[in-house]
């Protein structure tokens, strides 16, 4: 019984392990029947582009091992990627596949549903006969507009095979911020910063004006300029490259900054408007640098050049091109510079420009003093005009002197030794003069004026009188004789006293007799001497002088006899003119002819009847 049992038991079981081999070959010969062509394995890559809107297709075959990578258009279908399975039969269940599968695609090991999407996925799957053969394909879609929710792992799962592949999203290069247009003063910091995306490597570059001026590696980048200047002006631009794109912006920096000139600025057209209020006006032309910014003043700052102790004048005006600068001085030189001003400040001056105002007639020079040198010979010093007064160069001094007399000097006739107005030239450089060859003891007006490009200035006059000199000779003398022994002596004063006449000398003389001499001096008002006690029938020689106080003037000598009533008016000047040494010769000769006349009278005296014994 036992053993029946046993071999029952035995019978079950190999009967099982027999079943169970069955089945197996069973299913081994449907395997065998349904072959599955799955995806190469492999890793493929989608590009995403900017603005991610751009589609890049991947189509994936089942019999290549490398996806194909393109640029989408608009005549090209969305990619996708296929799965196929074929057997002699339809019945697919043992492989799990049926109408509402949705275990065949996976992705990052979550399920893709057969109905609905992951991430916009689609699934399309169908059974197609071909003959005796039939063909399960799924095809999986990517959605039209990749985004990087669609990397990632991909498996598609039949019965116990599972072909996998895996998609990268490629980010190009793409600029999410630059630092946007920028206005800075000079000399203030310039910040600019430049970020992108983007696979690495990544670069960011710098252009200035199209020059590239800093590359950096990295995402976000900052470049610094500590201090703008005139040249940092211009567009930047970052440029962000990787191996699948390059992406720019752009920016403009301004810098604000004073105005300036150059080289190649045009000095002004100065235009003088009038000599006696002297003012230019000035004509401007733009600065070649604005700072661009409005320029919202000029200026103008000249200061003198000449050898004047002028004040730098300035004049300004808002906006416009036209400036008054006054305060000038009339034919002076000045060095001018113009100056512009926007909303930074002042530019620094221009280059200098030379102007030269027209000259006007000069202020009166200054006279120190005026004094007689001699009988003949006044000098004269004086002092330029004042600095601010001179109205221009002075090219010299004209000095013009003229005679004037007084009644009292009875001034000479015309045209003796000098005409009584000349003019003479002095130069700029002199500050003294001696007039030479005028009137003895004359008085003398003195002008004396600048000389500038106008003509002659306004004058200064001073006066004075040159000294005296020994008198001409007396006039008129007339000698009459009133009897025997008395001669009437007239005369009138010189014509020519070239001084104040304080007195006469008047000599006579038995002509004879040259050692009988008498001298007699007379004030000047008596103008006549009555000679007495002469020697009768005796013709006698006169000599007349007029005296002042530069000495004895010239003798005019005259002769008449005692001999009847008789005169004579003929003059005659006896050559030579005396000084005060002759006037004692002819003194001490006199005194001796008296000593003789006495001597002469005494010895007469004893040898006359009556007369002195010896």
């Amino acid at each position: 019984m036992k053993m029946v049992k046993l071999r029952l038991i035995i019978g079950v079981l190999v009967g099982g392990v027999i079943a169970a081999a069955v089945a197996a070959i069973a299913v081994v010969a449907a395997l065998s029947r349904h072959n599955i062509n799955t995806i190469a394995e492999g890793t493929f890559t989608i590009c995403l582009d900017s603005p991610l809107k751009t589609t890049l297709k991947l189509r994936i075959h089942p019999d290549q091992r490398h996806a194909v990578l393109g640029n989408s258009n608009s005549n090209t279908t969305l990619g996708d990627a296929r799965c196929t399975v074929s057997g002699l039969s339809t019945d697919f269940s043992a492989l799990g596949i049926n109408a509402s599968s949705s275990t065949i695609w996976y992705q990052n090991g979550m399920p893709i549903p057969t109905i609905g999407a992951l991430n916009g996925h689609s699934i399309a799957s169908e059974l197609i006969s071909s003959g005796d053969e039939y063909i399960f394909r799924t095809v999986l879609s990517w959605p039209p507009v990749i985004t990087a929710a669609i990397a990632g792992k991909y498996s598609c799962r039949i019965g116990s095979d599972e072909a996998v592949f895996e998609v990268h999203i490629a980010v190009p290069a793409q600029i999410t911020y630059f630092t946007p247009s920028l206005n800075v003063t000079s000399d203030s910091k310039i910040a600019l910063r430049c970020v992108a995306i983007g696979d690495a490597p990544l670069t960011l570059s710098l252009h200035k004006k199209g020059v590239i001026g800093h590359t950096e590696v990295g995402s976000d980048v900052n470049w610094v300029v500590p201090r703008a200047s005139r040249g940092d002006n211009g567009q930047y631009s970052c440029v962000a490259s990787n191996a699948f794109a390059n992406s720019t912006s752009t920016m403009t920096v301004t810098v604000f900054e004073a105005p300036s000139f150059d080289e190649s600025s045009t000095p002004p057209l100065a235009v003088q408007d009038s000599t006696t209020n002297p003012s230019i006006r000035f004509t401007l032309q733009p600065p070649a640098h604005t700072g661009n910014l409005p320029i919202l003043r000029y200026a103008v700052n000249c200061t003198p050049t000449s050898a004047y102790a002028f004040a730098p004048s300035r004049g300004d005006v808002a906006a416009g091109l036209t400036l008054i600068v006054d305060a000038l001085h009339a034919g002076a030189r000045y060095s001018c510079v113009y100056l512009a001003k926007n909303a930074v400040g002042w530019s620094e001056p221009s280059s200098t420009f030379n102007i030269r105002l027209q000259d006007s007639l000069s202020a009166p020079p200054s006279i120190r003093s005026a004094r007689a040198e001699t009988a003949s010979r006044i000098s004269l010093s004086f002092e330029p005009p004042s600095a601010d007064s001179t109205n221009g160069d002075i090219i010299n001094y004209r000095l013009t002197y003229s005679a004037s007399c007084s009644s009292a000097e009875k001034c000479p006739r015309m045209g003796y030794r000098r005409s009584l107005s000349r003019t003479m030239s002095v130069s700029a450089t002199k500050t003294s003069v001696v007039v030479h060859g005028l009137r003895y003891f004359t008085s003398y007006t003195l002008k004396l004026q600048a000389v500038n490009r106008a003509g002659d200035g306004r004058p200064a006059t001073a006066s004075a009188r040159t000294l005296e000199h020994y008198p001409g000779p007396v006039q008129g003398v007339d000698l009459t004789a009133l009897s025997t022994s008395t001669i009437n002596v007239t005369w009138e004063p010189p014509s020519e006293p070239n001084g104040i006449v304080k007195s006469y000398v008047l000599q006579y003389r038995p002509k004879h007799l040259q050692s009988a001499e008498v001298r007699t001096e007379f004030n000047f008002t008596t103008h006549n001497y009555l000679a007495e006690g002469l020697i009768k029938n005796t013709e006698y020689s006169f000599d007349i002088q007029a005296v002042n106080s530069a000495g004895t003037g010239e003798v005019v000598r005259r002769t008449v006899s005692t001999e009847g009533a008789s005169s004579s008016r003929d003059d005659t000047i006896v050559p030579g003119i005396p000084d005060q040494t002759s006037i004692g010769i002819g003194i001490g000769t006199a005194l001796i002819g008296i000593v003789i006349v006495g001597i002469i009278v005494a010895r007469c005296k004893r040898n006359s009847p009556g007369g002195g014994k010896h």
